[in-house]
């Protein structure tokens, strides 16, 4: 019998607990629809973000930084419309604002892409400030809002290293510990 968290209760949840959450993601597009995701997910339950991320997938076009950074007024306009998404102008524009955001750090710093920006300043976060994980939260929330991201607030941050894989916060009784 295998353990697991205790938020692993239902079916989409366990499959995402064993398959994805806290696994490094290996491409950009994948770190970033973690980090969109988390954003999303401010003041709603995970188990929501899980059921409406196919509709998710589609609405951000599978969360390409380059193709979600070509969106307008129109297109916001037109998700707003979408039952199947989290229908929220301001995080469907923080979505869109993010990915320019992205984008620009692929194309302004020395990372060769946004995954390795992100796991390389966290991975310098956790050296500067010893492993204090509210401080590397914090840290890198400042780094990203001042780079113009929205809804990253720490909590959402700390959720996002979490499941990028930075973070182990499994249940100490957990197999995946």
């Amino acid at each position: 019998m295998v353990i697991r968290c205790q938020f692993a209760n239902t079916p989409n949840m366990i499959a995402y607990h064993d398959e994805e959450w806290g696994q490094d993601k290996t491409t950009s597009q994948e770190v970033f629809e973690a980090l969109c995701l988390e954003s999303m997910q401010a003041g709603l339950s995970w188990a929501i973000i899980l059921k409406k991320r196919p509709a998710l997938r589609v609405a951000f076009a599978d969360f390409d930084m380059e193709a979600l950074a070509k969106f307008d007024k129109t297109d916001v306009d037109r998700l707003m419309l979408d039952e199947g998404i989290i229908r929220h102008r301001q995080k469907i524009q923080a979505m869109i604002n993010n990915a320019h955001c992205a984008l620009a750090i692929e194309e302004d710093t020395h990372f060769p892409s946004f995954r390795d920006f992100i796991y390389q300043t966290v991975q310098q976060l956790v050296v500067e400030f010893d492993g204090n994980e509210d401080e590397i939260n914090k840290a890198l929330m400042k780094l990203l809002k001042k780079r113009g991201f929205k809804f990253v607030g720490p909590t959402t941050i700390e959720s996002f290293l979490e499941t990028i894989g930075v973070y182990n916060h499994h249940d100490p009784e957990c197999d995946f510990r």
